[in-house]
């Protein structure tokens, strides 16, 4: 029960001892602060007394040097930038849609191809000759149709003779029809104009139904596709100009948005955006990386300094404006609200006014009071 005492015992000594520790801590702190702040009015009020005591002409004041900006009423904007990927809409994968074997390829990787041209041929000797069997069954049920209407109408035969004649004539055509587009099936044909890319088999090669075999690309349809938070739903719309920047590339140019989303993805509260992509050089190709720059915040009538001029403490974000003393100028600390921050420039929506000089270089060497000189 001793023991148990004893240890009690150090426990709070020791978190008393932690305790002062702190508390010691705490308070050299703050008579650090107050000494530097005391010895910063000392050294303002020597400066001053040296500037005014014309008996001692060898005292040499030192001021910190700085430079200013006058405040003025000028037009800040905010940007957002985004990543996005070009896409083609005509990047078109070319399949099969028969069976057979290739026994031509009608065309190179890299040649511009039209709507409608043959890319391939699929071996069609079967189906040529089906095709061919059906269009001579058609033209004697065709024959024979029209006599049995031709006798009918006259009330010549009877009636089931009519009948069986028009349903072997439609059967027939129906028949040639379906041989038809069994043949049209051994031909791969380009359902847009663009340039043939890609050829991914050869002469000789069987392939079957739903087999890719190519690709065509359209580079004259390129657009721009990214998502976009939800917050920005009021800040941008069909037709608004963007800035579009390929970093591989090298290359910026303006374009217009062609596309809003009507959708907000529950995921990650986003909506598509599309934005047009000229393609004059045709460098551009689909999947590579972009950037697309829009403004979102324009005021024409803002407060703007240089974001490096902005200090901040304990109780808030701060800068240091001059003040004219005895000839002279020192620093005056002065709190800010800070609006929207962009590049390098910040806006600031309270704490300074039109007219106000703001010490943009030096402010980190500065204490409230201090004197300085303007370079």
């Amino acid at each position: 029960m001793k023991k148990l005492s004893i240890l009690l015992s150090l426990g709070l000594l020791a978190a008393c001892s932690q305790n002062d520790l702190a508390t010691m801590q705490r308070s050299l702190d703050q008579k650090q602060g107050e000494l530097k702040k005391l010895q910063v009015e000392i050294d303002s009020l020597e400066q001053r007394i040296a500037r005014m005591d014309t008996t001692k002409v060898d005292v040499e004041v030192r001021l910190t040097p700085v430079r200013v900006q006058n405040l003025e009423l000028e037009t800040f904007r905010h940007f957002v930038r985004l990543n996005a990927t070009v896409t083609s809409k005509e990047n078109v994968r070319l399949s099969a849609e028969g069976n057979g074997r290739v026994i031509a390829v009608l065309a190179k990787e890299g040649a511009r191809v039209r709507k409608g041209q043959t890319i391939l041929r699929l071996e069609s000797d079967f189906i040529e000759g089906q095709l061919r069997e059906a269009e001579a069954a058609y033209k004697l049920a065709k024959t024979t149709y029209e006599r049995r209407a031709r006798l009918w109408k006259d009330s010549i035969g009877s009636e089931i003779e009519y009948l069986n004649a028009e349903t072997n004539f439609k059967a027939a055509e129906n028949r040639v029809k379906q041989a038809k587009a069994q043949f049209e099936n051994t031909f791969v044909k380009s359902p847009v104009n663009g340039t043939l890319d890609q050829v991914v088999v050869n002469e000789g090669e069987f392939v079957g139904a739903g087999t890719p075999v190519a690709r065509v690309v359209d580079l004259s349809n390129l657009e721009l596709e990214t998502d976009l938070s939800e917050k920005y739903l009021k800040d941008i719309a069909v037709g608004d100009a963007v800035s579009v920047k390929i970093p591989s590339l090298g290359l910026e140019q303006e374009e217009e948005v062609i596309f809003t989303s009507q959708f907000i993805n529950p995921e990650n509260r986003s909506f598509t955006v599309k934005v047009g992509l000229a393609n004059n050089n045709e460098l551009l190709k689909p999947n590579l990386l972009a950037e697309i720059k829009f403004m979102d915040y324009e005021n024409s009538e803002a407060l703007v300094i240089p974001s490096m001029a902005i200090l901040k403490d304990l109780e808030g974000d701060y800068v240091y404006r001059t003040k004219a003393v005895d000839g002279g100028f020192e620093a005056e600390k002065q709190y800010v609200t800070l609006g929207r921050t962009y590049g390098e420039s910040s806006e600031i929506m309270a704490g300074l006014k039109a007219g106000d000089q703001v010490i943009v270089v030096g402010a980190n060497n500065l204490s409230d009071g201090q004197l300085v000189d303007i370079q």
